[in-house]
This record gives structure tokens, C-alpha cells and sequence, in this order.
């Protein structure tokens, strides 16, 4: 009996020994990020995920169109199949952010409403690409505008922000920035070319562009198509020279812009909805002083307690970002990659 119960043992032993490696094979880097997950000041979040988060895989399986299409791979994919992931198709779309390049930095506020009351600083180091630092929030994992992860599976579905930037830089120094397109298409237009929602065109520049060019090249080998049913545009730069890059009838547009807020700017339009987003843009014109506060103060909404969320300023030659949550400007947040 004796003999019997020490291979009894010893069996349990092997047995556990097996399950802890293979899920420890399977799910390392997902442990690894979910154990990095802190919160680092009040409703400011951080974690690194490094290894494979399964991007290029996403793009090799044709992308996705919809939100709900993305989420359903990202659950898939963090969970090996043993998760669904929620996905926010209706939040508010009154939103006012705005994005300009300065000497050296790049820097934007995030307004908008009902985008909850936290932020997330994730940083990815991908096997396939370049490490990268951006901004996200739990308000879009569809859980709540307040949600955020207390215990169990929360860890896996906080990870998920690693496939919603709304902001960032990459090792190499070109920034990029999600602002609504008030006056946009917001129509669905399919091509024969892959899909990307508009956080996934953030992922894709943030992973594998190592200049603005490259970033326009990479955008235009895909449908990029809008999302929680509004037209969107994207701030982009590098040390030399920003834009913003714009799509129409599926067509993407490029143009010069220093400053971006949330009207077309490759072609003129009357749009009863963007005199304000005109008005930022008039007072921020040229302006980008040395004190970047300023000039983040002075294009914040109106009611900036309810609308800005967060103000970053990323800094090239540091290779870091500054963090300012509702325009908290005497408590930066400061992170590098």
C-alpha cells in the first residue's frame, strides 16, 4: 500500500509538474504582463507586455473591420479560446481632442465624454517589432466607463488595452494620435486590401514604423474603417515632420498639419458640428511654447473636468512620455521606454 501511495504521489507530482509547465508555455508572456499590471497613482494604470501579443497574427488573418471583430480575436487569442471579450459599440462620441508637434515633442489631450475616470500606460516590446509606450483606457473594454481589474480573469481582459492605443511613441520616435473626424466618412468601404479598425492603425504604425514615411506606406496597404460609428483621423510624426492622414470613399488622404483637432483638413467643409474644433485649432496656431502645459491648457474644452481625461506630452530625445490626468498639471506622470 505503502509503494503503491508513493507512485500515487509521484504520478500527482509529474502530473502538476506537466500542467504548470504547459501553462506556463501557453500563457508566459500574458503572466508575465498581468503581474507587471499596477496602479501607479490613482486611476493611472501601467503594465509591459513583452513577447508576442499576437498583432501579427492579426494581420495575417485579414485584420478585422469592427470593434466586435477585434475583440473577438483578442479574446481568442490572450485566452487560447477559454475567454469572451466584451466590446463597447455605443459610447458617447462628444469628444474634443486635439494633437501638435513641438520641438522635440508631441503632445495631446484626450477629451472625451464618458470615457470613464482611468487611464493605462501600456508598453509592448514585440518579438516582430519596435518597443512602443501608449495610452488607452479600461472605459472601452465595454465593461463600464469605471471598470477596472480587481482579481481573477480581470488581468487577462486588462491586457486587452494593448489592442486599443489611443496615443503613443515607438523606440524609433514616430508619434501617433486617434482624434474623431467630426465632418468624416464614417462609412464602411471594403476593398481587396486587409481591414484595420482605427486602433489597429495606431498598432500597426506604432509595431513596425520606423518613420513618418513608413507609416503612410504601411496605412496605405489596408482599409482602415471607423469606429464606434465615427469617422476618425490620425496625427502623425516624427522628428522631421508630422501630418494627418484622412480617408474618404476609401480613399486615404495625407496632409501637412502641426496641429490636428477634429475637423477634415485635406479639404474644406460646413459642418455644423466643428466651429469648436475650428476655434482650437485658431488658437493653438503656431503657438506650441516652450511650456507645453499652455498650449494644452489653452485648446482643453470648455468643461475640461467632464471631457479631458488625459494630457500627454512625448518627449523624442528622452523617449519617454508625461502624463496629466484631468489637467492635473502639478502631478506628472512620467514614464520611459
Amino acid at each position: 500500500m505503502k509503494k503503491f501511495l508513493y507512485s500515487l504521489l509521484a504520478l500527482l507530482l509529474i502530473g502538476a509538474g506537466i500542467f504548470i509547465y504547459g501553462g506556463w508555455k501557453l500563457f508566459g508572456d500574458e503572466i508575465n504582463a498581468i503581474r507587471s499590471l499596477r496602479m501607479i497613482d490613482e486611476g493611472i494604470y501601467t503594465f509591459t507586455f513583452k513577447g508576442d501579443y499576437g498583432f501579427k497574427g492579426f494581420l495575417e488573418q485579414g485584420g478585422a473591420k469592427t470593434d466586435a471583430e477585434t475583440a473577438r480575436y483578442i479574446a481568442e487569442f490572450l485566452s487560447k479560446g477559454y475567454m469572451k471579450m466584451p466590446v463597447s459599440e455605443d459610447l458617447a462620441v462628444e469628444a474634443g481632442c486635439t494633437s501638435f508637434q513641438g520641438k522635440g515633442v508631441f503632445a495631446r489631450n484626450f477629451d472625451f465624454e464618458d470615457a470613464g475616470q482611468n487611464l493605462v500606460i501600456v508598453k509592448t516590446e514585440p518579438v516582430d517589432g519596435y518597443k512602443s509606450i501608449s495610452t488607452s483606457t479600461f472605459a472601452f473594454l465595454g465593461n463600464g466607463p469605471d471598470w477596472r481589474p480587481v482579481a481573477g480573469m480581470d488581468g487577462f481582459l486588462a491586457l486587452a488595452t494593448a489592442y486599443i492605443p489611443l496615443d503613443g511613441m515607438n523606440e524609433k520616435g514616430v508619434c501617433v494620435a486617434d482624434l474623431i473626424e467630426m465632418d468624416g466618412d464614417a462609412a464602411c468601404v471594403d476593398t481587396e486590401k486587409p481591414d484595420l479598425t482605427i486602433v489597429g492603425a495606431i498598432r500597426l504604425v506604432l509595431d513596425y514604423a520606423a518613420s513618418l514615411e513608413e507609416a503612410v506606406e504601411l496605412l496605405s496597404k489596408y482599409d482602415v474603417h471607423p469606429s464606434i460609428g465615427q469617422a476618425h483621423h490620425l496625427a502623425i510624426a516624427d522628428a522631421g515632420s508630422s501630418v494627418v492622414v484622412e480617408w474618404k470613399d476609401g480613399v486615404m488622404h495625407v496632409t501637412p498639419a502641426p496641429v490636428v483637432t477634429n475637423h477634415c483638413l485635406w479639404e474644406a467643409r460646413e459642418h455644423p458640428m466643428t466651429a469648436e474644433s475650428h476655434n482650437r485649432m485658431n488658437r493653438i496656431g503656431g503657438l506650441c511654447p516652450a511650456d507645453i502645459h499652455s498650449a494644452e491648457d489653452a485648446v482643453r474644452q470648455a468643461s475640461y473636468d467632464k471631457f479631458t481625461l488625459w494630457s500627454v506630452v512625448y518627449d523624442r530625445p528622452a523617449g519617454s512620455g508625461t502624463w496629466y490626468l484631468r489637467c492635473r498639471w502639478d502631478n506628472p506622470i512620467a514614464l520611459s521606454l
